[in-house]
């Protein structure tokens, strides 16, 4: 398989730790200017008064209910593509694949239960993160509809602790071992995750 029957003993962890509570700010910072940027953009292909009338609308609920469904679909969706892909890195396959929810953030999560190559659980994640975080904003902005526009934020935020993931996995990788192969192992998320890297 590609992990090449990954041996432990052969590779020195690194353990990175953060809370729930500092994640959380970083993602605050990091999502807010989007956030922004996508309003903008919005507003530059519609009027403020879109924005009221969408409040006003007589289907208002109605839209609420297509929305939260919506975002529930998408969800399994982007967690099933990413649980596919990590299997295709997996020694064990689908049966490395774990589902959970993180207590902290009440998110639910998939991971695996072996570490694989950074750049392998990049993709899985960029791919993620494109059905999650970038896809629904696309979406929402073909319908026009700025309730949509918030439901992509919601599901950008779903996507948030993956995109401080792929991030950081950037800074670690030149930081920690420049030139050796690195494996990582994440089992709780941003919370928690171990990287290993040849001796």
């Amino acid at each position: 398989m590609l992990t090449e029957k990954f041996d432990k003993d052969k590779y020195d962890a690194v353990e990175i730790f953060t809370t729930a509570k500092k994640s959380n700010l970083l993602l605050f910072l990091i999502l807010l200017p989007l956030y922004a940027i996508g309003v903008c953009v919005y507003l530059l292909r519609n009027n403020l008064e879109n924005i009221f009338m969408t409040v006003f609308k007589s289907t208002f609920l109605l839209e609420i209910l297509i929305l939260a469904f919506a975002i529930f679909v998408i969800i399994v969706i982007a967690m099933l593509m990413k649980a596919i892909l990590l299997s295709v890195f997996a020694e064990k396959n689908f049966s490395g694949v774990k589902f959970k929810i993180i207590k902290e953030t009440q998110k639910p999560y998939c991971c695996l239960t072996e570490p694989i190559r950074i750049w392998q659980y990049q993709f899985c994640v960029a791919v993620y993160i494109l059905i999650m975080g970038i896809a629904p904003y696309i979406i929402a902005l073909f319908i026009g509809d700025f309730m949509f526009i918030l439901g992509s934020f919601l599901c950008a935020f779903f996507a948030g602790g993956d995109i401080l993931f792929f991030i950081s996995l950037f800074g670690w990788k030149r930081k920690l071992y420049p030139v050796n192969r690195l494996y990582v192992l994440d089992f709780e998320g941003i919370i928690l995750y171990r990287i290993y890297g040849e001796k």
